[in-house]
């Protein structure tokens, strides 16, 4: 129990203002009177400074000289880490409060979760992810194996795969490709167990790539776009290819189209092989005129040039294999003085949101990045507590605009 002169003491030696004290002790009554005042009114501003230590003249430090974490000074000079306790103290709550906060935020009542958070940002409190990796004898850190691409797709996967591992309680630790070689995907999975991680989720986009990262990582590995991933070796998360081109080409011949040619992705990539395959067998399904095939690097710039030459040989409409090839065709179509879609047809696949803005809008296959991400993420932390592997398939959206519309 404190007495009265403890208070005033603690009121006169911590309440400041401008770097003065504001109260000065009379009685040990007054004392613990103003005090009482004071801290109510300056709990909001110095909500960091002696609340997690009340009457043992701790200090919150100033972060400009701290590499920009939080501490608090101890009377005697010692320097820590802001804690759940002060974060407890400054709420009003109880440390075990602050942790259910922090990790299963549904249980507790909005009022408190409020209170709780408001009490983090003002206390600058950060979780030691480290420590709590050690406590569980569990890596927090979840690796992520990339291409180095500019496109679409993967630049959405990466970004979504990054914040979906953070909602989740997890580090992304990210390694990317930079040459097509066994030797790089070696060197970027090293890096990543350089990391401790307990999973990889690999971003797939050429086949070769994934039975070179399990001859090096014994984890949990997830792959995302390879519905044709090596069974029993990867849990795989992908849009259903399929599907998707299936229904864009049901589409198609819905709108007349008799001829259909193909502007495919690169070789040896999964997307571009699966959606190649589904376009030869509607082709035969509906017994279309043979249509050709070109192949583009997946840039508008490669679209632009397969148009120049596809506009001598034109086709009732053109299944690109993915958005940016197919806006790079319509200016082709455009440049030589065809109209889309009186003309020629044009569709792709991915669901840029570009496509909605260019002239005319672009029909398309969208992708659900951010669900295909979380669900990857979902499916590496399962793995990592024990669960088999799995097969997942995202359905797509088919989105018309006026590219086909006739």
């Amino acid at each position: 129990m404190v007495v009265l002169a403890d208070v005033g003491a603690f009121c006169s030696a911590a309440i400041r203002r401008g770097g003065k004290h504001e109260c000065k002790r009379s009685t040990a009554g007054e004392a613990a009177e103003s005090c009482l005042i004071e801290r109510r009114r300056y709990t909001k501003r110095y909500s960091a400074y002696i609340l997690c230590r009340q009457f043992t003249g701790v200090r919150k430090t100033d972060d400009t000289n701290n590499g920009g974490v939080n501490t608090v000074r101890s009377g005697q000079g010692r320097k820590r880490s802001i804690s759940i306790v002060d974060v407890a103290r400054v709420a009003g709550v109880s440390h075990q409060t602050v942790s259910r906060v922090l990790n299963d935020p549904g249980s507790v009542r909005p009022k408190t979760l409020q209170a709780v958070r408001a009490a983090i940002r003002e206390t600058g409190y950060h979780r030691n992810e480290n420590a709590r990796a050690l406590k569980s004898s569990i890596s927090n850190g979840i690796g992520v194996l990339a291409s180095d691409s500019q496109q679409f797709g993967p630049g959405q996967l990466l970004w979504n795969v990054e914040k979906a591992a953070g909602e989740q309680g997890y580090l992304a630790k990210i390694s990317l490709l930079k040459n097509n070689n066994d030797n790089d995907v070696q060197r970027a999975v090293g890096k990543l167990l350089e990391y401790d991680v307990s999973a990889i989720i690999v971003l797939s986009t050429e086949t070769w790539i994934e039975p070179v990262v399990r001859m090096v990582a014994d984890l949990p590995l997830v792959s995302i776009g390879s519905s044709c991933a090596q069974e029993g070796q990867f849990s795989v998360v992908d849009t259903d290819q399929q599907q998707g081109v299936r229904t864009l080409l049901d589409h198609l011949v819905a709108q007349g189209a008799r001829r259909i040619d193909h502007l495919s992705g690169p070789h040896g990539w999964y997307s571009s092989e699966a959606r190649l395959e589904e376009w030869m067998q509607a082709s035969s399904r509906y017994a279309l005129t043979a249509g050709r095939v070109y192949r583009g690097d997946w840039s508008e710039e490669s679209g632009y040039r397969v148009g120049l030459d596809m506009a001598d040989d034109l086709p009732d409409a053109v299944f690109s294999a993915n958005d940016q090839m197919a806006i790079g065709l319509i200016r082709a179509f455009c440049d030589r003085g065809l109209r889309v879609p009186d003309d020629v047809m044009v569709a792709g696949f991915d669901g840029v949101p570009m496509g909605a803005y260019t002239i005319p809008s672009l029909t398309t296959v969208q992708q659900d990045f951010d669900a295909l991400s979380s669900r990857a993420v979902s499916c590496a932390i399962d793995m990592i507590h024990g669960a088999s592997i799995k097969k997942l398939l995202m359905q797509p959206r088919l989105i018309i605009r006026e590219s086909t519309s006739r």
